[in-house]
């Protein structure tokens, strides 16, 4: 007998269609790096052991008619489900260095956490506003998921799984003199394959700039609504509704659809006497709302400027196009007067409510 070093790994790509898993995440193997093989290096504050991956199996069954006085025979199986499985990671642009005259390619993320934002919803285009790429709402996608466990080389084996039609829902959390944590919950619509992998497959894992190039700190970020005012909290939620249909056909023979979904944003922000009573206005407001809230976490230095030759990408921009104010309450924040407001993002054009950018 001989202990198992503890080790967690996932890998995160985009389906086609529902029913149909992605065969490079599923196949992974070998050397894999994040700008290729869509492994994502987690938040270590978030999961299981410190590795940003939260996952939890349970037994779906069907229980038998119990004997004499209650006891409880064995059950029916019906699957392997999953009941928890999440994923965190630190919010920047891909950290890569400049190597010419910038170019909008050159700032897509990795592929594993492109995979994650798309499967909130998120999808990437170039930036019109200069260069960079920018998130906007569209089509949620569906995902494919291989999970590790037990993995290091030295073990004499590990465990993998992959799940497919994986659907999303998630939150971003926003720290001042920290920086911006995501996480994205995800519903498995069904556990594809599992298996006890000899000899030490995949051999090695490199996170590349996700855990080489640091995230870049929420300070200077000029967050504005209405006016310019700082935030003590700031939380965006990507809230998607889904519904389980039963479905024959389905692997598991049930699936999921993406019914609905909201963006939404908590935020505890200081007062500002410039005008003094925006917030009440914004609540009672009888007409669409206007006002735009963005603000922008920059690059530090040496990288102040990311446009630049050979210095790295790292800096974002967060807007609320249009948000609607749902709910406001007064809020002591030292001794000063505060806001706690709860907004969902509404907009008068399709997919005009949120915009991610990287800069």
């Amino acid at each position: 007998m001989a202990d198992i070093p503890f080790d967690l790994a996932i890998a995160v790509g985009t389906q086609t269609a529902l029913g149909t898993p992605n065969p490079t995440i599923s196949g992974l193997a070998g050397a894999l790096n994040a700008a290729a093989h869509g492994i994502v290096s987690g938040d270590p504050e978030t999961g299981i052991g410190e590795k940003g991956i939260d996952v939890k199996w349970a037994r779906e069954l069907k229980e038998n008619a119990k004997l004499a006085n209650f006891t409880t025979q064995a059950s029916s199986f019906l699957r392997e489900a999953v009941d928890d499985l999440s994923v965190g990671w630190f919010l920047k642009g891909n950290g890569n260095v400049l190597s010419g005259a910038p170019a909008d390619a050159e700032f897509a993320l990795d592929p594993g956490i492109d995979a994650l934002l798309q499967g909130l919803g998120l999808v990437s285009a170039d930036w019109s506003g200069g260069i960079g790429k920018i998130y906007t709402p569209a089509p949620a996608k569906y995902l494919t998921v291989k999970l590790w466990v037990g993995l290091r080389a030295s073990s004499p084996w590990q465990l993998a799984w992959v799940f497919q039609d994986c659907v999303a829902t998630g939150k971003i959390t926003f720290t001042p003199a920290g920086i911006g944590q995501a996480l994205a919950e995800l519903s498995v619509g069904a556990v594809t394959s599992f298996g006890e992998v000899l000899g030490g497959s995949p051999t090695t894992f490199d996170y590349q700039e996700q855990t080489t190039v640091s995230a870049p700190v929420v300070q200077g970020v000029a967050h504005a609504w209405g006016v310019a005012r700082g935030f003590q909290k700031f939380e965006l939620g990507v809230e998607n509704e889904i519904e389980e249909l039963d479905d024959s056909n389905q692997p598991t023979g049930v699936r999921q659809r993406f019914v609905d979904r909201a963006i939404t944003a908590s935020a505890e922000l200081y007062a500002d006497d410039s005008d003094f009573d925006f917030e009440r206005a914004e609540l009672v407001r009888g007409t669409a709302p206007t006002n735009l809230m963005s603000f922008t976490v920059p690059n530090p230095a040496p990288d102040a400027t990311p446009t630049a030759t050979g210095q790295r990408m790292r800096a974002y921009r967060v807007r609320l196009t249009t948000p609607e104010l749902r709910a406001l309450a007064p809020l002591r924040i030292g001794d000063l007067l505060g806001w706690s407001v709860d907004l969902t993002a509404v907009s008068g054009v399709a997919n005009g409510d949120f915009e991610l950018i990287l800069l």
